[in-house]
């Protein structure tokens, strides 16, 4: 009887297989990390346009519907500036005049405070921007204007001739700065 040669066998790899399963290995890899940081790119986005949708939109939508619909500002009040202002108005059409203070502060803060002497003779103080950079980086919160347009420069006439003015929103976030500006008609003057 002839006995056929044994075929030896070793259990293993090739170097050609270990090769492609590498490639393969590094290609899935490769597309894991491309996902996660385009995961992560859209976080850090979606974080940016929250913050500035809290610390610029919000504010500036607030004050607007305040603002458009005052009748004078409160000369009582020390000063209106280019970060403060203190506006009269009557949102609930009640027939008291409801105070309003707008006030960018150094600290970073955008503060109202609003009073009405009939139904909140105590005022109530809220912050609306706590990362406010208007006054850090030298840039009025308002400006005000005549009725012809021109920039009104001495604040102690505001109060006679504002027609309209503009609020600028400045923040900063992640090291880098954003702003937005809106253009306030007074209806009620």
């Amino acid at each position: 009887m002839i006995v056929p040669p044994r075929v030896m066998r070793e259990d293993g790899f090739t170097l050609t297989e270990l090769i492609v399963v590498l490639g393969l290995l590094s290609v899935i890899l490769g597309a894991a990390w491309l996902g996660f940081q385009v995961a992560n790119n859209g976080s850090k986005q979606s974080d940016r346009q929250s913050q500035i949708s809290r610390e610029v939109g919000f504010p500036l939508d607030y004050m607007e519907r305040i603002l458009i619909q005052n009748y004078g500002f409160d000369s009582t009040y020390p000063g209106t500036t280019g970060y403060r202002i203190a506006t009269l108005t009557d949102r609930d059409n009640d027939d008291h005049a409801e105070r309003y203070i707008f006030e960018a502060t150094s600290s970073g803060q955008l503060k109202v405070t609003n009073s009405e002497e009939a139904d909140k003779p105590t005022p109530s103080v809220y912050v609306i921007s706590s990362h406010n950079t208007n006054v850090a980086q030298g840039k009025p919160l308002f400006r005000y204007f005549d009725g012809a347009g021109n920039e009104i420069t001495n604040m102690g006439n505001v109060d006679s001739q504002a027609r309209s003015m503009t609020m600028t929103i400045m923040t900063t976030y992640d090291g880098q700065s954003f702003s937005d500006t809106r253009r306030v008609f007074f209806r009620n003057r």
